[in-house]
């Protein structure tokens, strides 16, 4: 087993989306855990990520300012992570104002339909809840736990917030090769995040995989705690296949989550330190750099 020292964890999240934790306080969370990289890969939004990388150099660690993109492709809704983008580049704040605008309207209208079911829930009860970060569904969740509508946050979305839930409202999100045009013209990494999430049996995978490469795709989250070992060896294969990066992550949301970082949940879950390594060099290579 490696050091400590050599923990990673390439997906988290902050309350300036749905994590529990403000940027500083995940990354001493992250600290004082052991970690040694963590990447802050908020939805849709890179609001914390100047905060996260200046409070890393602070106590030590490395923090990669990132983003979780909501996309689509074929249908399909999926999330493409970046890595090492420009958190003040005016283009992608300009492309992300739409995604948050989007986001607001669909909750507007998640509350209104919530009403209309006799739920008595309103915006500014969401806001606080969020505690001044991004709105979002895990927020309106929580919510509903806290009013005992429901027993917990998994019930809330299966009875009203997923898709075709009675409370479900579509949002605009951007075709995954603009999600990805988005992160590569920022000056990032992007990768296909939880695979395993799309299709369990990641029979479609493949082929969506190769049609993202094709527009400009680096990588695929391969370790990711709900993959299967047989799911990670296969994605593995696939990336290597296509010579694509293999990343790897918790999806961090807090303590109070139910998940944590990897290599210290007792669990088998961990994710190698060599693909923070070939990512980075990766980033290195597309912006004119030399790999370290």
């Amino acid at each position: 087993m490696k050091p400590q020292t050599d923990l990673i964890d390439l997906h988290t999240h902050s309350t300036c989306s749905d994590g529990t934790m403000t940027p500083s306080n995940l990354v001493d969370h992250a600290r004082n855990s052991g970690l040694k990289v963590i990447a802050l890969t908020d939805h849709d939004t890179v609001a914390g990520t100047a905060e996260a990388v200046a409070q890393g150099r602070l106590r030590g660690i490395e923090v990669i300012p990132g983003i979780e993109v909501s996309a689509w492709h074929d249908g399909v809704s999926m999330h493409i992570l970046g890595y090492w983008l420009r958190p003040d580049d005016e283009q992608l704040l300009a492309r992300l104002a739409r995604l948050q605008e989007a986001r607001h309207v669909r909750n507007l209208r998640i509350v209104e339909n919530l009403q209309r079911l006799g739920i008595a829930i309103s915006m500014e009860e969401l806001q606080q809840e969020a505690g001044g970060g991004q709105l979002g569904r895990p927020h309106i969740a929580r919510l509903l736990v806290a009013k005992k509508i429901v027993r917990h946050a998994d019930q809330a979305f299966a009875l009203y917030l997923r898709r075709g839930a009675v409370a479900y409202a579509e949002r605009f999100k951007y075709k995954a090769d603009e999600a990805i045009a988005m992160i590569r013209e920022a000056g990032g990494l992007a990768v296909l995040a939880h695979p395993a999430l799309l299709d369990s049996s990641l029979r479609t995978i493949p082929a969506l995989v190769a049609s993202l490469a094709g527009v400009g795709l680096a990588g695929i989250e391969v370790y990711y705690p709900s993959h299967s070992p047989k799911a990670i060896r296969q994605l593995r294969d696939l990336a290597a296949s296509r010579n694509l990066l293999a990343t790897g992550g918790s999806d961090f949301h807090g303590e109070a989550a139910g998940r944590g970082f990897p290599g210290l949940t007792g669990k088998k879950f961990r994710v190698p330190y060599q693909l923070y390594e070939s990512l980075k060099n990766e980033w290195r290579k597309q912006n004119g750099e030399e790999p370290a």
